[in-house]
């Protein structure tokens, strides 16, 4: 969750047409640490606030909104001045926090979707969890209407990392893009959290789908067809063999995903697989896949 700080610098830079990224370079710092701070898991450092106000050249309203801001996220306890009993219960809760059964950990984690780097879009290794059974026919026509409400129909590009940044805030408050380092997410590239305003992206995703590597696009894409169609999924538990692949949340997610980055309203525009890639930003091997099953569908008939 954003603090009062991450609520009022995102503002800051939306305002200003800044990136999360842009920010970040401007002072020294990699995402995923400017966005920790955002979020709380790090603390302001001393002097950031000058630092941000220099680097978005901020007016004196700006900064003295920006310091009451810092202000009211600051809220470390010191334990040091606690008397010793008191810090004693503070250690052992932390330490109970370890000795918490694996499933209690999941239950408050309330983490029910990921994306890993060992899977590949359409051939996914590992089953989903079971969500609510959707067609294809529904979720790209589902695709198409998310496309539309952020671009012309006549535009081949569907701009996910400027939609997720941007735009996704003005249409449902609160919402925001955290960009969390390799070392703390590990395989996962990506993730959506039940319940929470909120996609997480692992640090090297974010910077490739906004320097227009297809995988990382594409992942996007994926997280953000988790976040509209199943983040207010309760009593996830993953989908069995024996049940139908529609039921399937990696499945949906693959489906919304490839659609909405090329778009069926295109075809007419592309000699091939490969060209529609390039002109989508996507990776030849998934625009191999949709290719074939537009082909299959018989929906090249005009070529």
């Amino acid at each position: 969750m954003l603090t009062p700080f991450g609520i009022a610098i995102r503002k800051l830079r939306l305002d200003k047409g800044m990136r999360l990224l842009d920010l970040a370079n401007r002072l020294g710092l990699s995402s995923a640490f400017l966005s920790a701070i955002e979020t709380g898991k790090k603390a302001i450092p001393d002097a950031f606030v000058l630092n941000v106000a220099r680097a978005m050249n901020l007016s004196a309203p700006e900064i003295k909104e920006l310091r009451r801001a810092a202000d009211r996220t600051r809220k470390e306890v010191p334990v040091a001045k606690l008397a010793e009993e008191q810090r004693e219960l503070v250690a052992a809760f932390a330490r109970k926090i370890d000795d918490l059964p694996s499933k209690m950990m999941e239950d408050l984690k309330k983490v029910i979707l990921k994306s890993k780097s060992d899977d590949v879009p359409f051939h996914r290794k590992r089953r989903g969890i079971h969500v609510p059974p959707m067609s294809t026919e529904v979720i790209r026509t589902f695709a198409e209407k998310v496309r539309s409400t952020f671009v012309d129909d006549s535009q081949i590009e569907f701009p996910i990392m400027d939609v997720l940044e941007f735009r996704m805030g003005s249409l449902l408050e609160g919402f925001y893009v955290d960009v969390q380092d390799k070392e703390s997410m590990g395989i996962e590239e990506g993730r959506v959290i039940a319940g929470e305003n909120v996609i997480i992206l692992r640090e090297d995703v974010y910077t490739g789908a906004w320097g227009d590597n297809g995988r990382d696009r594409f992942t996007a894409c994926h997280e953000f067809a988790h976040f509209l169609m199943h983040r207010t999924v309760t009593m996830a538990r993953m989908r069995d063999d024996s049940e139908k692949i529609y039921c399937d949340a990696e499945w949906q997610a693959d489906t919304f995903a490839g659609p909405l980055l090329m778009s069926t309203r295109h075809l007419p525009n592309f000699k091939g697989p490969d060209d529609a890639a390039m002109a989508c930003k996507m990776s030849v091997p998934a625009a191999q896949v949709m290719w074939s099953k537009y082909e299959a569908e018989g929906r090249l008939n005009h070529k």
